[in-house]
């Protein structure tokens, strides 16, 4: 797949990105204070779609038929289920941690596009991977006191979704090339629609809304996470996947963690050794995976 060398327009996409996502943990946090993680996936879908319902109309003209079903896949592992564990895991793990598991989406989109999606395999990639894989290992297993035995399903819960963005950034990329970023938004929250629906009404999501606006805030933080977090951040991320590559796409989690580490810091959040060790881990392999240490008359 040919892809052009990053743009001004596309460093800006990624770090606006960067800030959108990085808060998106500090959200979910507050969002759990008044809804269930069942509740928070099903009502952001909802929100998001409500939101893009203006560019519905456009999209069902723009888009071909046939690839209705495609995109309701990559709407079911892009943004519905990662909607649903992410809050999951956070009940247990901090939103700092959850950040910091996000970054190894890159690793995981490497691997995903080296198996199935025909993409290169390189030496400094693999070695990046190895040694992200093991900042990822550090994250979980060198969790302190006693509390790692009750975290670790939560933890590997978490680590679920970047598999889960795997497979949907090289999806769209390999498979849905050519579609713009908004009209391809649009159609996957509205496909989500068919889950997200049953599930809020099952969840009984939509009558908590107003307990939850007069016990608090985490409607609001849930109505941020659903416009910003969602809507606005995944049209910006599936326009910059259209323009560059997908590892340059997915590198908006090289910087994600670190501003979930200072929000969860700000918010009373502590910061464990091992999360900043693990971290470092992490930022090294993708740095490596990406050739950000190679000379750019050596680069590939």
């Amino acid at each position: 797949m040919e892809h052009q060398k990053p743009q001004l327009r596309d460093w800006s996409i990624l770090l606006l990105l960067t800030l959108i996502w990085g808060f998106s943990y500090y959200f979910i946090k507050h969002s759990l204070k008044g809804f269930s993680p069942w509740q928070i996936g099903s009502l952001r879908m909802v929100l998001s779609s409500l939101v893009l319902l203006p560019f519905l109309a456009r999209a069902l003209r723009t888009v071909p038929a046939e690839k209705y079903a495609l995109i309701t896949w990559v709407g079911l592992l892009g943004s519905f289920l990662p909607a649903i564990l992410y809050p999951l895991a956070q009940l247990r793990i901090s939103s700092s941690v959850a950040g910091i598991v996000n970054a190894f989406t890159p690793i995981c989109t490497y691997l995903i596009g080296m198996l199935f999606f025909r993409v290169r395999a390189e030496k400094t990639k693999i070695y990046g991977t190895a040694i992200g894989l093991f900042g990822a290992v550090v994250l979980i297993l060198l969790k302190p006191g006693a509390e790692l035995r009750a975290e670790l399903a939560f933890l590997l819960i978490a680590f679920v979704v970047p598999f889960l963005y795997g497979i949907n950034s090289n999806t769209i990329k390999a498979k849905l090339a050519g579609i713009p970023g908004m009209e391809l938004t649009t159609l996957m929250y509205f496909s989500t629609l068919l889950m997200s629906l049953p599930l809020g009404f099952m969840t009984g999501a939509f009558e908590q809304i107003p307990v939850a606006i007069a016990n608090g805030n985490a409607f609001y933080h849930l109505l941020a996470l659903s416009v910003l977090g969602s809507a606005m951040a995944m049209t910006l991320f599936n326009i910059l996947i259209q323009r560059v590559h997908v590892l340059f796409a997915s590198s908006v989690t090289y910087l994600m963690p670190l501003v979930a580490l200072v929000v969860g810091w700000v918010d009373g959040e502590s910061i464990r050794w091992n999360d900043l060790f693990g971290f470092s881990c992490i930022l090294a392999g993708v740095a490596i995976a990406n050739d950000v240490f190679r000379p750019k008359n050596e680069a590939s």
